[in-house]
């Protein structure tokens, strides 16, 4: 008995000393995890108050952030801090500025007396401010800016303002201010610090067609995927205009942009033997992309215009330059590694448009597939489509046909040594039509494909280095890849004149041709950012189709070359070309030079040359004068055009413009004049703001610079 009494002791007493123990280790490191360090040029500790009190040049560290200051008090138990004298709080969020703070280490939570925060080009202050634990910091009588001067050159007033750790704020009772003076208010303002596009935007200017006009925008920020503009303008001679856009995100069910724009336009030419009347003008467009999973895809594209020169009337260098005749439709596109599977629908939502409508078209597509181990491969492209043919303004009656497509193709790819290949093919399409081009009965058509493609790759090193017309190279690696692809297609059953024309699908006929091909590539080492990097000096690609017609003379069809040149890293020189022997000349030939010295100076030069249609030359070039002045040059000069109706013009400029631009600290100020090739001109004026440079419209020229 007494010997269990012992054996309970003996294990209480090793309990209770496990327990002191375990007690004394964690008091151990609460007391010693993450110390607040001060260091200053005096820094005294007083241990009966638990506090260590630092003067001259004072700086704290404690976990990811560092407070210096002139004066502070810490006191080691709570964490808590007084400071006072240039106070400087840096974060992961930010910097924060003021004459006096109170802030604990650990919380992270604290006041500020006189605060000026730095978020990377903004700037906001006020009286006082409370720092939350979130990271976010309350402002009372606030203000924002980018201007870095001590008396800001503008700034946004408010009562309250709350910057959020995300840069995002959010202000009410907002006064606009241009130095002291209000010139706009609003009840609540959202902003992201981050963001490249201005809250609110005004364009004043002057265009022939338009009269005076004001250009304005306000974009709200609901959230960070969701995103409005507005837009309401004045025009002199066309009235008053809005428009609203939406750039939306449904989270899982996708992502898009609505546009939309609506004008009761004054003196619009109906064509009404030249009365002019008010008319009703609009556009809804509507961009949504939707990947259901990581392999389905939907895209939707809306396009409801109310005539056919809405965009080149309003939005010529946002939305007709780019796309003068926008479709509407639905794709849906599953992509799998062995295969994809596609449906698009397209219809013609506006009656000025010609549009081959797909209602629906589905198309299945096999990747080459290996069979049973053997060397051969099998692929097989297989689309059924509702075809319509609707031309402009419905002028002749529609063409529809229903029509099933199949392409079928047996490869055998053979490679040599890694570095030479050859692929035999030989493939069938079969094509059934619902009716023929003269509305009878249907048709069925089949086509023999046969061919092979060859192509090698040969490259060798020289170890030279050096300078050579001041470019500099260390050593030189030249790449060559010669190709030769040959096509023969046996003339299909039924001729392309028995049936409906829509694509090269119902064009196909008998072909007997050759591809050759010889790409050059020239690279050299460079130090690039601190690091040696492949620099490509030099490409020339020279490609050519010769079509073998032993009956009819056998010739080359088309000759294309494609030349790029990047000896700098700020000078490009490229061009393309399409030669046709049959008329021994060029069918398109587009030259560009590009020069950018990005420090002082950029000159742009381009040519584009289309035969029989036209010869353009285009100039722009800038350069900044000093730190406050620079000037932009554009030119467009037709050497010839051909219009649509036949008419020529020769010689003659179609653009100039010149524009000037003022550095305003933390504004950018631009001029501009336009004169086109009727005379018109356009005079317009913008303000910018460094930290959001962009701008909701466009009226510049630009050069079109070469691909980088």
């Amino acid at each position: 008995m007494n010997r269990h009494r012992c054996l309970i002791k003996s294990l209480a007493l090793i309990f209770l000393c496990a327990c002191a123990l375990l007690s004394y280790a964690l008091c151990y490191a609460q007391e010693t995890a993450g110390p607040v360090e001060v260091n200053g040029d005096e820094v005294e500790f007083f241990p009966r108050e638990k506090k260590v009190v630092g003067t001259g040049n004072v700086s704290v560290d404690y976990d990811d952030a560092r407070l210096t200051c002139d004066k502070i008090t810490v006191y080691t138990e709570t964490k808590d801090a007084e400071a006072e004298g240039n106070v400087l709080l840096k974060t992961l969020t930010g910097e924060v500025r003021g004459e006096k703070i109170r802030y604990n280490f650990e919380t992270k939570q604290g006041e500020v007396l006189e605060i000026r925060v730095k978020s990377g080009e903004w700037y906001a202050g006020g009286d006082k401010a409370d720092l939350m634990p979130d990271g976010s910091i309350k402002i009372a009588e606030s203000y924002v800016t980018s201007c870095d001067r001590e008396r800001p050159h503008y700034k946004i007033s408010s009562k309250n303002l709350v910057i959020y750790p995300d840069n995002k704020i959010v202000a009410k009772n907002v006064l606009f201010k241009v130095g002291n003076v209000p010139v706009a208010y609003l009840p609540r303002y959202d902003y992201s610090l981050d963001a490249d596009w201005p809250t609110i935007d005004v364009i004043p200017g002057k265009k022939s067609k338009w009269g005076v006009f004001a250009l304005t925008s306000y974009r709200y920020a609901i959230d960070e995927q969701n995103k409005i503009t507005l837009r309401m303008d004045e025009r002199e001679k066309w009235g008053f205009g809005s428009g609203l856009d939406y750039k939306y995100s449904f989270g899982d069910f996708g992502e898009g942009l609505l546009k939309t724009y609506f004008t009761h336009q004054r003196n619009r030419d109906r064509n009404e033997d030249g009365v002019l009347a008010e008319e009703e003008r609009y556009m809804v467009k509507l961009r949504h992309r939707w990947d259901i999973d990581e392999n389905i895809t939907a895209f939707l594209e809306y396009h409801k215009m109310s005539d056919v020169d809405f965009t080149k009337d309003y939005f010529y260098r946002e939305e007709y330059d780019r796309e003068s005749s926008p479709e509407s439709y639905l794709y849906l596109l599953d992509r799998q590694p062995e295969y994809s599977l596609s449906l698009l629908t397209r219809k013609r939502v506006n009656d000025f448009q010609t549009v081959i409508e797909r209602l629906p078209e589905v198309r299945f597509n096999l990747k080459d597939q290996n069979l049973a181990d053997s060397p051969i491969y099998f692929k097989t492209d297989t689309v059924i489509t509702n075809l319509n043919s609707k031309t402009a303004d419905n002028v002749s009656e529609d063409e529809a046909v229903v029509r099933f497509d199949t392409y079928n193709k047996l490869s055998a790819p053979l490679f040599i040594a890694d570095t030479f290949s050859i692929v035999p093919f030989v493939g069938t399409r079969d094509t059934l039509y619902s009716r023929n081009a003269i509305g009878d009965d249907d048709e069925f058509r089949t086509a023999f494909y046969t061919g092979v493609d060859a192509s090698t790759k040969l490259s060798k090193t020289y170890g030279v280095e050096g300078k050579f017309l001041g470019v500099d190279f260390n050593k030189l690696h030249h790449i060559i890849t010669p190709t030769a692809e040959y096509r023969y297609i046996h003339a299909p059953s039924i001729s392309s004149a028995s049936l409906q024309q829509f694509d090269d699908i119902d064009s196909i006929g008998r072909k007997n041709e050759f591809s050759l091909g010889i790409e050059n590539r020239l690279q050299t080492k460079r130090l690039v950012d601190g690091q040696m990097k492949t620099w490509d000096l030099g490409y020339f690609l020279l490609h050519g189709d010769y079509l073998y017609k032993p009956g009819d003379g056998s010739k080359f069809a088309t000759v294309k070359a494609d030349l790029e040149l990047t000896p700098f890293s700020w000078l490009r020189i490229e061009s393309d070309t399409q030669y046709d022997p049959a008329s021994k000349d060029f069918q398109s030939w587009n030259a560009d030079l590009c020069i950018d010295k990005a420090d002082k100076w950029k000159l742009g030069f381009g040519s584009r040359y289309w035969q029989d249609t036209e010869h353009e030359l285009t100039s722009e070039f800038s350069y900044k004068l000093n730190n406050e002045w620079a000037f932009r040059l554009f030119g467009r000069y037709d050497l010839k055009e051909v219009e649509s109706d036949g008419h020529k013009i020769v010689n003659k400029f179609s653009n100039k413009e010149i524009a000037i631009i003022k550095d305003l600290h933390c504004w950018i100020g631009e001029i501009s004049l336009d004169i086109d090739r009727d005379g018109g001109a356009t005079v317009w004026f913008t303000m910018k703001l460094k930290a959001s440079p962009k701008a909701p419209f466009d009226f510049s020229n630009y050069y079109a610079r070469p691909k980088q």
